[in-house]
C-alpha cells in the first residue's frame, strides 16, 4: 500500500515533482500529473494500486523502484505491479 504522500516522496527523491488535479468540490484528488521530457504523465492513486496514464496507455502498479536495473544509460524509474510487467521511465540521460 502506498499514501499519496508516499507517492510524491518518491517521485520527488529522482526529481520528479508535479501536482494534483482534477480536484473535486471537497478538495480531494487522485489524478497527480508531472511531465518528463515534454511528455504529460499522470497517476490515478488508489492505496492498493494505481494506474500510469501515457497518452492512451494505461498501466497498473503497486511498486515505484527508483533503482530500476534496466539496461539503458541514463536515470530511470520502475513501476511495477505485484512485482512483474515493470514499466520503466527514463528521467535523464546519463550525465557525462
Amino acid at each position: 500500500m502506498m499514501s499519496k504522500e508516499e507517492l510524491e516522496k518518491k517521485l520527488s527523491s529522482v526529481g520528479i515533482s508535479g501536482e494534483w488535479v482534477e480536484v473535486d468540490e471537497y478538495g480531494f484528488s487522485r489524478i497527480y500529473q508531472f511531465m518528463i521530457e515534454d511528455q504529460l504523465i499522470k497517476i490515478e492513486w488508489y492505496c492498493n494500486y494505481s494506474t500510469l496514464m501515457i497518452g492512451n496507455a494505461h498501466f497498473w502498479f503497486d511498486t515505484i523502484r527508483l533503482c530500476s536495473g534496466y539496461p539503458f544509460m541514463g536515470k530511470w524509474i520502475e513501476f511495477s505491479f505485484r512485482g512483474e510487467h515493470p514499466v520503466h521511465l527514463k528521467i535523464k540521460e546519463e550525465d557525462k
